[in-house]
């Protein structure tokens, strides 16, 4: 989807509105916060996408959640080589 938006002031900044629907096309949200990236093309706006910690992500995991199909069939799959169990 293409657009125009018009660059205002904005106390000692300036911003661009946008279109709702471009919103809804990049999955933006009012008051996400995104990266800005100037290239020869011209003004790259990406979602800042959160970054966690390996002990933030484990405490997101349910212990308790059965294992999926496929990886339980390579869990168990027998040693070919030289692995060791």
């Amino acid at each position: 989807m293409e657009g125009e938006a018009t660059i205002r002031r904005q106390g000692n900044s300036v911003g661009i509105s946008l279109p709702q629907p471009l919103l809804r096309e990049l999955g933006f949200t009012v008051g996400q916060t995104v990266s800005l990236q100037a290239t020869p093309d011209g003004l790259l706006i990406r979602a800042k996408r959160p970054r966690y910690t390996a002990a933030e992500l484990n405490a997101m995991c349910d212990p308790a959640a059965p294992m999926p199909e496929d990886l339980r069939e390579w869990d168990e799959m027998p040693a070919v080589g030289s692995e060791v169990k």
